[in-house]
């Protein structure tokens, strides 16, 4: 257990949402705030912890993760705060953040085949390929204040979609990697640009990059789930808060929660003026659906749920965001997944000898010239707890679903997942004889849409995400990718975490520090490295 109790107090602590943000949350409560876990309390839609941080199934039936992350060891400096108060549940002694370092280290990722082009053949990535003019263009975009970039697009700023700009190696780093598109915000790009600094040199190859030797739910989720729950944290699920209460002043002060469970039914939690709310502003997998082997998944672009409760509180109060900005545009903010699961490991071994590298060793190959934009990841096995030598498993994700495939000659949308697994081996120079074979092996291949799965990319202006606690707030603060860090990045697990720990602690009015972001773009040997690099 986490921390000493040291409050004497019945102070309440509520968290909307048992995504990764609450879950971080509610460990800092434990260990730094002098909770007991009986105070805390987690409300979710879902019958199970972990948000977007998902993954489940066996060998037999499949396995499936709608997402995949990656971290990294420089800038995720709260991440491995906590974690490394987690104790690992492989390693006696360990922390989680223990073993992902030393999963780091015997298992390090460097790509030789991080993209393929249209002749099936290894693209060279000894240089970024960008021209003057792009190298400038980036210059002024670094020094730009962010009001200036209200509401632009990535295209708005380097030229059309079919410009020079997006047939870089440059563009391809960002693209596979953070799932950034072209009509894509070109203010989060600048701050993925200066916070990541230091992986400019780095992207082509992946080097550096450190990955749960698990799924991300074993090995994240899980360890986390038993600290709260040997805490006596409550969990609540299969139940949605839909709409807030506010005192009738100019403040923010919560006073109530409305809730909507699975079932149907409707409630009302009380919240005291002593107690806290810590509330996960949208989920970027709201309304993902799942196909199988031979249907193709059914697409929801349904306002979703995490959205509307945002919207609600939003119309009640000033200062809390624009949700339509980012939930508004499915037909932009989407894309898919695919999950594959073997019963062998043919597609594997292939993999070995094209790449040159060790399965999972080489995190990614992204297909650049596909319709889709497919990027596929084989995890160094056993990815998961229950996986053997007799399966293999592979995921997938593609940026341009509305595009007809190179093969199948179908957009992404209306494939079913032996589909796409065709349109990906034809994409690979793959003799027909072994292709027979991986088709032989398919236990499940399961396709996944995602119509909000970048809402948090999508063209902002200031304000439009609220503060982690909003001006005027004495109750109420925000987590989850959709509240605002200044010089901070989404879509990252820091990202959550950050928030929630900046949130409880100023909620409490606690003097603690939050770790701050490094100052890497200030450090004169970065920037000598990282321009000697682009001027290659």
């Amino acid at each position: 257990m986490l921390g000493n109790n040291t409050r004497d107090d019945d102070k309440q602590f509520y968290f909307v949402g048992a995504g990764l943000g609450s879950l971080t949350g509610a460990a800092y409560l434990l260990r730094d705030c002098g909770f007991e876990g009986r105070n805390i309390h987690i409300i979710e839609a879902l019958p199970v912890p972990g948000g977007s941080n998902d993954g489940a199934g066996d060998g037999d039936k499949g396995w499936v993760a709608r997402g995949e992350r990656m971290f990294c060891k420089l800038t995720y400096e709260n991440f491995w705060d906590i974690m490394g108060s987690i104790p690992s549940l492989e390693h006696e002694g360990n922390s989680v953040t223990d073993d992902m370092f030393a999963f780091a280290e015997t298992q390090p990722v460097y790509a030789r085949a991080r993209f393929v082009g249209g002749d099936k053949e290894i693209l060279p990535t000894d240089h970024y390929g960008l021209d003057k003019g792009e190298l400038m263009k980036l210059g002024t975009l670094l020094k730009a204040d962010e009001s200036d970039l209200d509401e632009l697009t990535i295209e708005d700023w380097f030229g059309e979609r079919g410009s020079h700009f997006f047939h870089t190696i440059f563009w391809y780093c960002y693209e596979c990697t953070f799932a950034f598109t072209p009509w894509t915000s070109v203010m989060e790009f600048r701050r993925y640009v200066i916070r990541l600094l230091p992986l400019i040199m780095r992207l082509p190859t992946a080097e550096g990059v450190v990955l749960t030797q698990r799924d991300q739910y074993d090995g994240i989720i899980k360890p986390l789930m038993k600290v709260l729950e040997g805490a006596g944290v409550e969990f609540v699920y299969d139940t949605s808060v839909t709409d807030m209460d506010f005192a009738d002043t100019d403040g923010i002060t919560v006073t109530a929660l409305h809730t909507l469970r699975s079932d149907g039914t409707r409630g009302v939690i009380a919240i005291r003026p002593q107690d806290d709310v810590v509330a996960t502003l949208g989920c970027m997998t709201d309304n993902a659906t799942l196909g199988d082997t031979d249907r193709a998944a059914v697409v929801d672009d349904s306002y979703p749920q995490s959205a509307t409760l945002w919207r609600n509180i939003a119309a009640k109060k000033d200062g809390l965001g624009n949700p339509d900005v980012f939930f508004g545009h499915p037909d932009k903010s989407n894309w898919m997944s695919f999950n594959c699961t073997f019963a062998g490991n043919t597609l594997m071994e292939w993999l070995e000898g094209w790449t040159h590298n060790k399965t999972g060793q080489g995190l990614s190959t992204t297909f650049v010239d596909s319709p889709w934009f497919m990027e596929l990841r084989n995890p160094t096995p056993p990815y998961w707890n229950n996986q053997d030598e007799s399966r293999s498993y592979l995921w997938m994700c593609a940026f341009h679903c509305d595009e007809p495939g190179k093969y199948v000659n179908k957009p992404m949308w209306e494939c079913t997942g032996r589909e796409i697994l065709e349109e990906l081996i034809q994409s690979l120079p793959i003799p027909d004889d072994v292709r027979g074979r991986i088709r032989g092996e398919v236990v499940n291949a399961t396709p996944v849409a995602m119509p909000y799965i970048n809402a948090h990319f999508m063209p902002r202006s200031v304000g439009d995400r609220p503060d982690v606690v909003p001006d005027g707030s004495t109750n109420l603060g925000f987590t989850g990718q959709y509240c605002e860090i200044p010089g901070d990045i989404v879509f990252t697990e820091e990202y959550s975490v950050r928030a929630s720990r900046m949130a409880v602690y100023r909620l409490l009015g606690m003097r603690r520090e939050v770790a701050p972001i490094k100052p890497l773009n200030y450090d004169i040997r970065v920037l000598g490295a990282v321009a000697l690099n682009l001027l290659k």
